[in-house]
């Protein structure tokens, strides 16, 4: 193995590297206008009536948790799914194992009401 083999990702890299550098010296070259219409909010043309910074329910952020991990975790079914033929009786065992886990999560945090909206 000799530099050839890795010239084109070389190459690649500096030019990206050069790009990317250039970009950030030309924003801090560039400096700001700024004026009033500019700097104001916008969202669809309408000011707020309230700050942007609000504060959000607990159960908000439990709620959206608890969906990003038994996303994450029906995503390692898929896999095991596929493979359930090759992996014969050994993968079937921890396929019922791995579903009956994530059952028995959502009946806990059912049952201690944390899918309960207040």
């Amino acid at each position: 193995m000799d530099l050839s083999d890795w010239l084109g990702i070389l190459i690649f890299l500096v030019i990206g590297l050069v790009i990317g550098g250039a970009f950030i010296a030309l924003s801090m070259i560039g400096g700001r206008r700024s004026n009033p219409v500019k700097d104001l909010p916008y969202e669809s043309g309408i000011l707020t009536p309230r700050p942007a910074k609000q504060r959000f329910s607990v159960d908000y952020y439990l709620t959206a948790m608890l969906f990003i991990v038994f996303d994450i975790e029906l995503a390692f079914i898929y896999p095991l799914a596929v493979n359930l033929r090759d992996d014969g009786a050994l993968g079937l065992i921890v396929l019922i194992v791995f579903v009956f886990t994530v059952v028995e999560a959502l009946i806990y945090i059912w049952k201690k009401g944390a899918l309960e909206w207040r």
